[in-house]
């Protein structure tokens, strides 16, 4: 569902996903799409009242979001061109070896280094794809298992995706899902981002407890947060 309001002649749109939740949510993403996530029981009076209340914090989001260049970066899969692991970059480099039967990925120096039977983009692509899934699996469990001494509760499951909107989620039952491209980020990044989910085992909204409990763990997430929202959604792959 749709909806708008006039702000300070400024205009507010946002679009409000009912669900079984049981707090309201207001979520602000580039390039400016306003989302309100609210319990089912709660009526659009309600909701307009919220945002009207936010109405000020949304129209400064706003006007930071207008600033970010969210335009993906194109990859042509070519040799020489730039992959970004753990917040470096590496040049790519293809060797042709037919004696090999699969794709082979590695990191040599200051390479990405790709050995394949043959030349052929789509299988650079998919092969690279494949690397980055593999080391963000086996880096954010290693992660989760760090930063598990925080928590009393345990991850129900942990699935790693390739997701265009979101960076991580939490279910209701604990099942931790992440984005493999945060294997592309600094360190510390990913380690907000596993932490920022975790922590949702214990919080399913993003309240002031729920700030206050990632804040215990890493005082700094503010940097992290910031980081993530002036480059992540340029990367892709």
């Amino acid at each position: 569902m749709s909806s708008g309001l006039t702000f300070e002649t400024k205009k507010i749109e946002y679009s409000v996903i009912y669900s079984k939740r049981k707090t309201l949510e207001i979520s602000i993403k580039a390039p400016g799409i306003i989302t309100v996530r609210a319990p089912i029981y709660i009526s659009e009076e309600q909701i307009e009242k919220s945002v009207r209340n936010k109405s000020k914090w949304i129209i400064e989001k706003l006007a930071i979001l207008s600033k970010v260049d969210i335009t993906p970066i194109k990859k042509e899969y070519v040799e020489g061109e730039t992959f970004m692991y753990r917040g470096e970059n590496y040049l790519l480099r293809v060797v042709i070896n037919e004696k090999l039967k699969k794709p082979e990925v590695k990191l040599y120096e200051d390479r990405l280094m790709i050995t394949m039977p043959r030349h052929d983009e789509e299988a650079i692509k998919d092969a690279i794809e494949s690397w980055y899934k593999n080391e963000a699996k086996m880096t954010i469990a290693d992660r989760v298992e760090h930063y598990s001494r925080y928590f009393n509760l345990k991850p129900n499951n942990i699935k790693i995706k390739a997701q265009k909107t979101r960076w991580g989620s939490c279910t209701y039952k604990n099942d931790l899902a992440f984005n493999y491209k945060l294997i592309m980020m600094p360190p510390h990044v990913l380690d907000y981002v596993v932490i920022h989910e975790m922590c949702h085992m214990e919080h399913k909204d993003h309240s002031k407890n729920f700030w206050s409990r990632v804040s215990s763990i890493m005082p700094d997430y503010k940097d992290k947060r910031k980081w993530l929202k002036e480059h992540g959604m340029k990367l892709c792959c």
